[in-house]
């Protein structure tokens, strides 16, 4: 088995899921991303997406001995969450699944999931997860204090962002290389036009430390800079200010991910070959993608 992390994307969609003819090549499942490091499962959210993660995993594993998942939640709005009691797994003696997510001030992590399997909206509750379940909140003194946490030998930072309700980043780090989800973040209420963090954001300056010579981000880019004018206040940022503070931060591959659910795949091909091109000639180049379902990255 390599050391090199496999990523897979399960789920790239933001808000709401949006299947159908115009939105089979970016996909329109919602937020899930699966990362394979040296046999261990570290998945980001769990979005529509999780669903056929979860088929794939149950055929690949093996019976003879526990496998062990462990499920990041950037923050439990429905569209990351959602996928989490189809997530066939999480029934199955044959797994240890660990979710670390933020805990609230005002209700704990397994409430939330919990509550979502409440039988006015699931048949099944979550007393029934056959699996063996740990729930790992993170409090907000750990997330403040950006300290860390050794899981499966790969370390796990946490990164506080600009969300409506909060949402955490994750940053993966092993061997030197470095990985980074970063969505649901609104870095134009944090960053000025040029990519440079307001002097009195410290959750901007925060940010830019985070990713910094990151191997990979995986980060919101939900809107366009018309489009933002409009949505000041609802937790996403433009791709042309994403791409540019990924550049100054050394990125070398940005993924932009949570795509809109009004983007058709037409849409996104006209948006993506501007950008891509745009930094692949730029000084040092950076590699940018439009994640899509299917797509797998080795780093």
């Amino acid at each position: 088995m390599s050391s090199r992390p496999l990523i897979t994307f399960w789920g790239t969609r933001g808000s709401i899921a949006t299947p159908g003819r115009s939105t089979e090549k970016y996909g329109g499942n919602t937020s899930c991303v699966n990362v394979v490091w040296e046999n261990r499962h570290f998945i980001f959210d769990a979005g529509t997406g999780i669903r056929g993660l979860g088929v794939e995993i149950m055929a690949g594993s093996p019976t003879a001995s526990k496998t062990e998942i462990n499920l990041l939640l950037s923050h439990t709005h429905w569209d990351h969450i959602q996928g989490m009691p189809f997530f066939q797994p999480a029934y199955s003696p044959r797994f240890r699944l660990n979710i670390w997510g933020q805990e609230k001030r005002d209700v704990m992590l397994e409430s939330v999931l919990s509550g979502q399997m409440d039988s006015n909206y699931f048949p099944v509750p979550m007393s029934a997860l056959g699996s063996d379940l740990a729930v790992h909140p993170i409090s907000a003194e750990t997330i403040r204090t950006q300290s860390s946490v050794q899981v499966d030998g790969v370390k796990v930072s946490f990164q506080e962002m600009d969300h409506p309700g909060g949402s955490i980043a994750f940053r993966l780090e092993k061997d030197g290389t470095r990985l980074v989800y970063a969505t649901d973040n609104e870095l134009n209420r944090q960053f000025d036009a040029d990519g440079n963090p307001f002097p009195d954001s410290e959750i901007g300056k925060a940010y830019f430390e985070f990713i910094r010579g990151a191997d990979l981000l995986i980060a919101d880019g939900q809107y366009t800079d018309e489009e933002y004018r409009s949505k000041v206040g609802w937790g996403h940022t433009s791709v042309s200010l994403l791409s540019r503070i990924a550049h100054k931060a050394g990125v070398k591959h940005l993924a932009v991910y949570h795509h809109d659910p009004m983007h058709t795949d037409s849409f996104l091909d006209s948006l993506s070959s501007e950008f891509i091109k745009r930094y692949k000639e730029s000084t040092p180049s950076m590699e940018i993608l439009w994640a899509r379902e299917g797509l797998t990255l080795q780093l």
